[in-house]
């Protein structure tokens, strides 16, 4: 068997394997205008009515309104797994799509879970018991939504994964911020199978007798909040005053000199 080494520095290490999980209202959807603007062509899996908000960015979708149940294309129903079987075709691969996004998960987790219950109640139903396992449908929904999450993030396409937050009480009575997704087990398991974790606060504050509003992203481990970037040159900060991800990306993917120009602007003020 002849063995040909990769190197960290080919281009399949430059794709972007996203997770964005955040409060309501932050823009998370908008991210995916971001991605097409600077990656080029994308497809999106969604299980939201929510982008209206990026129409005038012409980006192909479909909808998912199941995990694995029927999908009927004329009454526009289609199943998660079913889409992602056709991202497997040379059908999907001949339309040169760059990037592909989940929006959002926090949807996608809440079919996954059902189809697991109704599984586990059918099965329950054979053998004569009425009640399902319940270990069993935490267990097979968490293999179901991490293995799609893996098998997502493994293509060779830039990645995006939107999810809204939620709050959990730790043991010390401080709070943290997960993606809200079913099973604690299976939240805390997703920021690790992404390269980037980022976390979008909204904040409301008044200035001059007028409401303002700011975003922030935040990229590492701070109060609760369960962020990461695998940020070789250490560019980013914990907390980055940006509503947009794809302006930290760029940020990552700078060569020396041209961040450096960047730090210049920042310190004399210029555009």
């Amino acid at each position: 068997m002849n063995f040909a080494p990769k190197n960290t520095a080919d281009d399949e290490t430059a794709r972007r394997k996203v997770l964005l999980y955040g409060h309501h209202g932050w823009g998370k959807t908008t991210q995916l205008k971001y991605f097409q603007e600077e990656y080029g062509k994308g497809f999106i899996l969604s299980g939201e009515s929510g982008l209206s908000s990026i129409r005038q960015a012409k980006i192909d979708y479909l909808p998912f309104t199941s995990w694995g149940g029927q999908s009927n294309a004329d009454k526009n129903e289609y199943s998660f797994i079913d889409i992602f079987k056709w991202t497997r075709t040379d059908e999907f691969a001949k339309q040169g799509y760059k990037w592909i996004g989940i929006d959002s998960l926090t949807e996608l987790s809440d079919m996954s879970y059902k189809f697991a219950e109704a599984e586990a109640k059918a099965q329950a139903e054979k053998i004569g018991k009425k009640n399902a396992d319940g270990f069993a449908v935490w267990g097979n929904h968490a293999q179901q939504l991490i293995g799609a999450c893996k098998a997502i993030r493994d293509m060779d396409l830039h990645v995006i994964v939107t999810a809204l937050a939620k709050e959990s009480q730790d043991d010390n009575g401080g709070i943290d911020y997960w993606p809200m997704v079913a099973g604690k087990a299976t939240t805390q398991q997703l920021p690790g199978i992404f390269d980037c974790v980022f976390c979008g606060v909204r904040v409301t504050k008044e200035d001059d007798g007028k409401q303002k509003v700011l975003r922030y992203t935040i990229t590492d481990e701070v109060r609760g909040w369960h962020g990461k970037v695998r940020d070789e040159r250490r560019r980013l900060k914990p907390v980055e005053q940006s509503g947009n991800i794809v302006e930290l990306l760029k940020r990552l993917d700078m060569d020396d000199e041209e961040f450096a120009k960047t730090i210049t602007v920042n310190k004399t003020g210029e555009k």
